[in-house]
């Protein structure tokens, strides 16, 4: 090889490193918010729940338990505190606007305005929340912007708010067992709505990140493999799967569809999760959030982190929205791999979960 060949080679080698964007400056750049203030958040919403009358509110009065015919689209403007812990979402609207999560209003749109306004935003990601048995529409609401204010998250928060929960009554706080069974039938009655959702939300141009928690992926997994057969393919980046409460032959029957509509799955589980101990001995089978290893999806066992928060996960079951977990998720949306994140350990040959969240 010739010397002027080296030079030219070393000369080339040199502008592309000098060129390489740096790690820090590339987070840096799409992390222009600090999110160190209390601040009021947008959270754009979807719900197929029934309104209850208070149209220009996001709280208990405003949303019910029944699925409605068509689909309701807005804003909720959230006040999220500063000095909130993590994990916690106490509302108070006539306490310490720094201490408390409070409602700011609600804007309503149709479904052509409602994806505008996510189009129009000048951030590239959005991030797709469903939530899980026994949410109310406010609670929904409310962790939506929690997560989106502790993760940092650059981009707009949508949360698709299916009508799980139960009356207030003691009555219905008493019957668990006939509100799991009312929830699992709304849970599947909103497979069709969810999936037209995402059939619509995905041809925004953005990059579109899914997060489920427990009995929200009977309405998101289902609803992913239609849209799968029916052709459409990897039109999410990340899909987070938190404690789903799925059953495990079913979700390994549709996981090779499950694969082709997202870059990458991840899937946090618990052994010591009760309340999927619990759905076991309804359904009469294993939950999918019971650590069990699945062919092309990262399986993270996060018993070892999950304490309860002011009650959050009590059940081994909350652990989706506490610092251990966000903590993941945020290298999870940077596209970090994960033998490469922070308190990431390989697990054993002979367990149920390929990682492990270290304490």
């Amino acid at each position: 090889m010739s010397t002027s060949l080296l030079i030219c080679l070393a000369l080339t080698l040199s502008l592309l490193i000098s060129c390489a964007p740096k790690i820090g400056e590339q987070i840096n750049k799409r992390l222009v918010d600090p999110f160190d203030e209390t601040k009021n958040i947008n959270v754009h919403f979807v719900t197929t729940r029934r309104e209850m009358g208070a149209k220009d509110r996001c709280d208990g009065n405003s949303f019910g338990f029944i699925t409605d015919i068509n689909p309701h689209f807005g804003i909720c403007i959230v006040n999220v505190p500063a000095k909130h812990i993590i994990g916690d979402i106490s509302l108070d609207n006539d306490q310490d606007k720094n201490s408390f999560f409070q409602f700011k209003g609600r804007v309503n749109t149709d479904d052509r305005e409602f994806l505008s306004k996510l189009k129009s935003s000048a951030s590239e990601e959005v991030l797709v929340f469903v939530h899980g048995f026994n949410v109310n529409f406010d609670e929904a609401v409310l962790r939506a912007g929690q997560i989106k204010y502790d993760l940092k998250f650059p981009g707009e928060v949508v949360v698709y708010s299916w009508p799980a929960g139960a009356d207030v009554g003691l009555l219905g706080q008493v019957m668990v067992k006939s509100t799991y069974d009312l929830n699992f039938t709304e849970a599947k009655i909103n497979r069709e709505p969810f999936a037209n959702f995402l059939n619509s939300i995905s041809s925004i141009g953005k990059k579109i990140h899914l997060v489920v928690h427990s009995m929200g992926h009977q309405v998101v997994l289902p609803s992913l493999a239609s849209l799968s057969k029916s052709g459409k393919k990897q039109f999410l980046s990340e899909l987070i799967l938190n404690a789903p409460d799925f059953d495990k032959n079913e979700f390994e029957l549709i996981l090779s569809d499950l694969s082709k509509t997202s870059e990458r799955i991840t899937l946090y589980c618990s052994p010591g999760d009760n309340a999927l101990v619990a759905s076991q001995k309804v359904n009469g089978a294993p939950r999918a959030g019971m650590c069990f290893k699945y062919s092309g999806v990262d399986v993270i066992n996060v018993n070892e982190v999950d304490d309860p928060v002011l009650g959050v996960g009590g059940l081994g079951h909350g652990y989706y929205s506490s610092r251990p977990i966000l903590t993941d998720i945020y290298q999870v949306l940077l596209g970090v791999s994960v033998e490469k994140r922070l308190f990431i350990r390989k697990s054993g040959p002979k367990n149920g979960e390929n990682f492990v969240l270290r304490k």
